[in-house]
Parts: C-alpha cells; sequence; structure tokens
C-alpha cells in the first residue's frame, strides 16, 4: 500500500513541476507578498457570525447592504470601513474604532453605541432612532439629515460635526461637548 501511494507520487510530482510556469510562479509569491486586499463582506448576512476582537479586522472592509441586525462588535476596528445601507439595528457597537467610516444610510437604530469613535465618519441618512450613543465621539462626523429621534447623545462630543438636515425630536442631549462648533444650514432632506 505505501508503496503505491509512493509510486503515484513520483508519477504525479513531475507532472506538476513541469505544469508550473515560471511567471505564474512570480506572480504567486508577488501576492502573498503584498498586503492584504480590504476584505469585502458587502451584501451578507451576518447576524449568526461571532466577532472576536483582535481574531478579524474590519479595518477599510466593506460591509455596505450587509445585515448586521443585533450581532455584537464591541470593541472592534471598524475605522475607514464602509457600513453604508448596512443594517445595524439592535446591534451593539460599544467601544468601536469608527472614525472615517461610510455609514450612509445605515440602519442603527436601537443600536449600542456607547464610548465609540465616529470621528469624520459619513452619517449622512442614517437612522439612529432610540440608539445609545452616550459618550461617543463625533468630531468632524456628517451627519446631514441624518435622524436622531430618541436617540441618547449624553456626553458625546460633537465637535466641528454637520448636523445639517438632522433631526432631534426627543433625543437626550445632556452635556454634549462641541455644540458651540457644530456646522448648521438648510438642506433639503
Amino acid at each position: 500500500m505505501m508503496k503505491q501511494l509512493l509510486a503515484g507520487w513520483l508519477i504525479v510530482l513531475p507532472m506538476i513541476a513541469f505544469s508550473a510556469n515560471p511567471k505564474d510562479l512570480e506572480k504567486l509569491q508577488k501576492l502573498v507578498e503584498a498586503p492584504a486586499l480590504q476584505m469585502d463582506l458587502s451584501n451578507t448576512d451576518l447576524r449568526h457570525y461571532q466577532f472576536i476582537t483582535g481574531k478579524i479586522d474590519l479595518q477599510n472592509a466593506n460591509l455596505s447592504n450587509s445585515n448586521l441586525s443585533g450581532v455584537d462588535l464591541s470593541k472592534m476596528n471598524l475605522a475607514g470601513a464602509n457600513l453604508s445601507h448596512a443594517n445595524l439595528s439592535h446591534a451593539i457597537l460599544n467601544q468601536v474604532n469608527l472614525a472615517d467610516a461610510n455609514l450612509e444610510y445605515a440602519n442603527l437604530s436601537n443600536a449600542q453605541i456607547q464610548q465609540s469613535d465616529l470621528s469624520r465618519a459619513n452619517l449622512s441618512y442614517a437612522n439612529f432612532t432610540q440608539a445609545n450613543l452616550q459618550q461617543s465621539m463625533f468630531a468632524q462626523a456628517n451627519l446631514t439629515c441624518a435622524n436622531l429621534n430618541q436617540a441618547d447623545l449624553s456626553k458625546s462630543d460633537f465637535k466641528e460635526a454637520t448636523i445639517s438636515g438632522a433631526t432631534f425630536v426627543n433625543t437626550q442631549t445632556a452635556e454634549i461637548a462641541g455644540y458651540e462648533s457644530v456646522i448648521e444650514t438648510r438642506v433639503g432632506c
């Protein structure tokens, strides 16, 4: 049995060696040495996936149009990620880095987003209805036409954030920082 297996490999190995093109091997080597491409999880149902900090890198990932409803993403690095049109309703995003992320038209209703960094994030047209955003950083974030109705923004920082057309009906705004520097112009949402 062992001799037959060895004989089979001796026949297959030369075929593999002769079929490998040196240029293809060169390309493969360059791919191995190249920096990792951004992860593309767009249009994916990720509701049952368990995200573990340090096990998966979502920085600059494409999660657009994905369903992340109810998912716990606490302490994840989503800096620069594309979450446009994503469903993040009821998601847990506590202590998450969302700096420079794109959450345009994202559904974050009833989400927990406490002590998170949303600096310079595109949050235009995002739905934050009844979201808990306590102690989060919105410095220079774009909240144009965002829905923040019934959200809790207590102790959050809005330094130089754009809030043009955003709605704040029954929104908790206790001890907000940076509100004197927000940018608000009339826009049609």
